[in-house]
């Protein structure tokens, strides 16, 4: 605890007296206590700067523009209590006695919290979107850092600094800090560290709609036979509410001896980044960690606290794993929301699209999501799933959860009728047409990521009789991973080029840069385009003769 006077100042004291002092220590903080050293708030320089701008009135009393209700702890707080308090942004906590008399303060800097935590070397187990990412981000920020997969192929890429996968700006940390402060393996022993964070897939079993939690099993067993004193264990796989107290602390402490919170701890700190724009988000977002012990929650919060600022405590393990199946699964019942009205509004013959444009417009407390050709991808087709089951567990009714994934699960089908509907208006047949042309394969385009895992675009694609007559561009899915569909890639440049149809499956951002002018012309028509985004609007297409156009709530 620090007991300096110097930063101390009184309520009737003027900005400007504050100023001058913030000056002379040099400090972003002062202290504000009356003549009987009774604490009556905090007042930083931000507080200062915003009266200024607002008032203008350098005689102000601090009075008025302090924090009256700032945190702060008394004179008994253990050091994990304010461990658990200080963060990057809340830097300075004062200590008060019973009487809340001012006896010092702590100050998140002064005593250095997150100097143990970048110290420390981490493993982490899993080398797909949610390690990789971090990986790098924990490298950049001074960490020793290994990365470990079971995946040899995977391993000697990324020691070739060759990015997996598509993500913007990997590629320049991947390359600065590869084989440096960050390097691969697919052999655990070879990884010892003091920090193991497990980010593993748990995708969905196909027959049961229940996760595949063996490969977090595997994982927990390879680290607990390696498992030290002192260890900090980190899950941030999706998974089902207790797996981290049922079944992660019991093998933890199984395969190694040890006890969770005397000897190892433990937390869970959910990913929270979507793919395209994870390297951002990892810097920006603020970071939920539920943890078993509040000296688990320290070491993680500072782990976290050396590049984002922003930390929650939820208070348990449980909390945090529901954290992250709530996120998931509310973005999933906004989009079924728009999704479950394309039929109706293609019943009524209205543009659904104009129609949440003007409901948005101005009206702050809307955010209608645009209609979709349904919504894929590894997290929100898992996580509903999950959440339902812990329903069913205590006997309650999942019906909302379960029917809102099937909303959104049935846009690849309504958008394939639709195709054979204009196909058929165009007087061509799926089975007759040479060249049927798939646009944007990734399970979304904006931000844009090249993660093709649950994709609705896919589904859509399992539609058709037959492939040999299907062609497929995306902007940075890789051509030989699009044959592999059994499918043929082409460039940007041959899509409209002789096609019966032409589909646009997800929303990345350069189609909207296209020239359709030019482009509707080459086409074999009549031709159908079928935007499952809206991307274009449908009264373009009525300038070009032979074209028939379709869209997600068009009529």
């Amino acid at each position: 605890m620090i007991t300096d006077t110097d930063i101390l100042i009184g309520p009737e004291s003027t900005i400007l007296d504050g100023l001058k002092q913030l000056t002379e220590t040099k400090k972003k903080h002062l202290i504000v206590v009356d003549g009987d050293n009774v604490f009556q708030g905090i007042v930083t320089d931000g507080d200062i700067r915003r009266s200024l701008v607002a008032v203008g009135d350098l005689q102000l009393p601090i009075r008025d523009v302090m924090n009256r209700e700032p945190v702060v702890v008394n004179e008994q707080a253990r050091e994990h209590d304010i461990r658990r308090v200080l963060t990057a942004r809340m830097s300075i906590v004062p200590v008060v006695d019973k009487n809340s008399r001012y006896r010092g303060y702590y100050s998140f800097h002064r005593e250095r919290f997150m100097d143990p935590a970048r110290n420390r070397s981490v493993t982490i187990i899993g080398m797909g979107y949610v390690g990789l990412t971090l990986g790098v981000v924990l490298a950049d920020s001074g960490f020793r850092v290994h990365g470990y997969d079971v995946n040899d192929r995977l391993v000697d890429q990324l020691r070739e600094t060759k990015c997996p996968f598509y993500e913007k700006g990997l590629q320049k940390y991947l390359s600065q800090h590869a084989n440096k402060n960050l390097k691969f393996t697919s052999e655990l022993g070879k990884a010892l560290s003091d920090v193991y964070i497990i980010t593993v897939g748990t995708p969905l079993v196909k027959d049961t709609s229940e996760p595949n939690i063996s490969y977090l099993e595997s994982a927990l067993t390879d680290i607990g036979k390696s498992l030290q004193v002192g260890n900090l264990i980190i899950l941030r796989s999706t998974v089902p509410i207790h797996t981290s107290r049922q079944i992660a602390i019991p093998l933890l402490e199984r395969e190694s001896g040890l006890k969770c919170g005397r000897d190892f701890m433990l937390s869970f700190a959910p990913e929270r980044t979507a793919e395209g724009q994870a390297l951002k988000e990892l810097l920006y977002n603020p970071q939920i960690i539920g943890a078993y012990d509040p000296s688990s929650y320290a070491v993680t919060a500072g782990l976290f606290n050396t590049f984002t600022s922003t930390i929650i405590d939820v208070g348990s393990l449980e909390a945090a794993e529901l954290c992250k199946l709530i996120d998931n699964t509310f973005r999933d019942h906004l989009f079924a929301y728009t999704n479950n009205l394309v039929p109706l509004a293609d019943k009524l013959g209205l543009d659904l699209t104009d129609i949440i444009d003007a409901i948005n417009l101005g009206y702050h407390r809307n955010a209608v999501p645009k209609p979709s050709p349904g919504v894929g991808g590894p997290c929100l087709t898992k996580d509903p799933h999950i959440l339902g089951k812990a329903f069913t567990e205590f006997g309650l009714g999942s019906e909302l959860l379960l029917n809102v994934r099937r909303v959104n699960e049935v846009g690849p089908e309504f958008l394939f009728n639709k195709l054979n509907a204009l196909l058929e208006s165009a007087g061509k047949q799926l089975d007759t047409c040479k060249k049927i042309v798939l646009v944007g394969l990734a399970f979304k385009g904006c931000p844009e990521t090249s993660d093709m895992r649950e994709s609705t675009s896919l589904w859509f694609l399992d539609k058709f009789p037959k492939r040999d007559n299907i062609h497929a561009y995306d902007p940075v899915v890789e051509n030989e991973d699009i044959a592999s569909l059994g499918i043929t890639p082409i460039g940007q440049d041959e899509i409209f080029s002789n096609a019966d149809a032409v589909v646009i499956l997800n929303n990345h951002k350069q189609y909207e840069t296209w020239d359709l002018s030019e482009k509707l012309g080459q086409m074999n028509t009549p031709a159908v385009v079928l935007d499952g985004w809206n991307i274009f609007p449908s009264h373009y297409f009525k300038r070009h003769p032979g074209i028939f156009y379709g869209g997600m709530g068009h009529g």
